[in-house]
């Protein structure tokens, strides 16, 4: 089994390479606008606004293309619809940024977004080996999982912001409110106890993708623009 990593050089692309690298498949990889070997199954881990330039510039869409990047719920849906001969999965992933390899090699759930139950098994044989639980569903659900993970820890590390505020103003620790609170198991304790507003490569980028999406299927979501000013505020 040949795999090709296009964005082998970026953190998840990297985690990919190095994954199917110590799995013992045998594996490529390029830079966006790099020759792009020939491979069985190509794993896309680009930015979001180069998924289509490369997904288009691929030399044999008749083989597998695996987006892993976090794209607009539909993409994959609407990419395949351009060329019949596309197979194109999505498979999203879910790594942190300072641990990225390790999260790769222990996920606590595999998603795979299939374009058919042929290549959803192919990809699924590809990760047993992880022995983790693997969810196959179609890519258009794959696609939302990933923007709905992300968006709602941007909704958790708000909330527990808004709390510090209110907290500061009484008099108190929002620090220890979030440690006590939190001892209840249902409450997530992500965002609960070090108050900041949320940064890195993906939640600021993901709640407005999932705001812009929101509003062109003509619907206002509330909440998530109330998150995106409580971000804003601080």
């Amino acid at each position: 089994m040949r795999i090709h990593i296009v964005g082998y050089k970026g953190i998840v692309g990297s985690a990919t390479y190095e994954l199917f690298r110590r799995l013992g498949y045998g594996v490529t990889g390029s830079d966006k606008g790099e020759v792009v070997a020939r491979a069985d199954i190509y794993f896309v881990c680009v930015p979001e606004d180069a998924v289509e330039e490369v997904v288009q510039g691929l030399a044999n869409p008749s083989d597998l293309i695996v987006i892993r990047s976090s794209v607009v719920p539909g993409t994959c849906r609407r990419l395949m619809n351009l060329c019949e001969d596309w197979h194109i999965c999505h498979n999203p992933e879910f790594l942190r940024e300072a641990v990225a390899i390790q999260d790769e090699f222990s996920p606590d759930r595999i998603v795979i977004g299939q374009c058919c139950p042929e290549h959803g098994g192919l990809l699924k044989v590809l990760y047993e080996p992880l022995r983790r639980p693997i969810v196959l569903t179609d890519p258009t659900t794959s696609e939302l999982v990933k923007l709905a993970s992300n968006v709602h820890l941007s909704c958790l590390i708000s909330y527990w912001n808004t709390i510090e505020e209110i907290a500061k103003r009484v008099g108190i620790s929002g620090h220890e409110v979030g440690m006590i609170a939190s001892l209840d198991p249902r409450i997530s304790p992500y965002g609960s106890r070090l108050h900041h507003k949320f940064s890195g490569r993906c939640l600021p980028k993901d709640t407005r993708q999932l705001i812009s999406l929101s509003q062109s299927l003509g619907y206002d979501p509330v909440l998530l623009r109330a998150v995106e000013e409580v971000n804003n505020s601080l």
